[in-house]
């Protein structure tokens, strides 16, 4: 995408329409399969903990940790499917292996959760040592060191659907987020909100709704890496799916 367009802000919702119309079934299965994912291993961990004997527990410990890295398989798919059932980009890439990708995707989660815990570990040792000196110091030191670290996350959220669409590597879909969010901060915080409040509704009825939520959620973050152009293109369609 080019990082110097604007976000396609009112006509996210309509791409993500016609692009579920066209495979709306395939959608709901790779969100079953991302949902299925982060349950199961979850529900297996409480169950093997509430068992006495201290090695079954321990079973728990690691099922808890594979429900927390198993969906991204999925979820890796259903981006990357989102991302084929949209108008192809004007410049179109040759495709990647789900593996190549997955390596990507792992990379940048570690990347991500590394510079979170020494931003953690940052604040919390200033303020720390700020406070044998003074507690309102400390306490501001804590507040301003939060929203810089909620700000460098803010400028992260687009960092896996850009390392999908452009298979980039990490540090490229880092640095590509980081301008795209800063470019467009505001309708960036529309989107979030947008992507919170279809996902809530999507909550209600069981989850079941998760089921077209997710996939309506991936559609739209992968609209976000696309310019406005071919838009243009395709608004004289009729929006509604066929």
């Amino acid at each position: 995408m080019a990082l110097s367009t604007d976000l396609p802000l009112i006509t996210l919702l309509p791409r993500a329409w016609i692009g579920f119309g066209k495979a709306p079934w395939r959608c709901v299965g790779l969100a079953a399969l991302v949902l299925m994912c982060a349950i199961g291993p979850a529900v297996v961990a409480q169950d093997l903990r509430a068992i006495s004997t201290p090695g079954v527990a321990r079973f728990g410990d690691i099922a808890v940790l594979i429900s927390l890295g198993l969906p991204m398989v999925p979820l890796l798919g259903l981006l990357r499917f989102a991302d084929q059932l949209l108008p192809a980009p004007l410049e179109p890439k040759p495709p990647q292996r789900l593996t190549t990708l997955l390596g990507q995707a792992l990379a940048l989660m570690l990347i991500e959760l590394l510079l979170l815990v020494v931003g953690l570990t940052l604040i919390q040792y200033l303020s720390w040592a700020v406070g044998q000196v003074s507690t309102t110091l400390a306490g501001l030191i804590v507040i301003l060191g939060a929203l810089i670290l909620g700000a460098g996350l803010f400028t992260q959220v687009m960092s896996l659907p850009l390392l999908v669409h452009h298979r980039c590597r990490a540090l490229q879909a880092m640095d590509r987020s980081r301008r795209l969010v800063q470019n467009n901060s505001l309708k960036m915080l529309a989107v979030l909100g947008l992507l919170l409040g279809i996902n809530a509704l999507g909550l209600l009825g069981a989850t079941l709704g998760l089921l077209l939520s997710l996939p309506f959620s991936a559609l739209i973050l992968m609209a976000c890496c696309r310019p406005q152009a071919p838009w243009r293109r395709d608004s004289r369609r009729n929006i509604l799916p066929t």
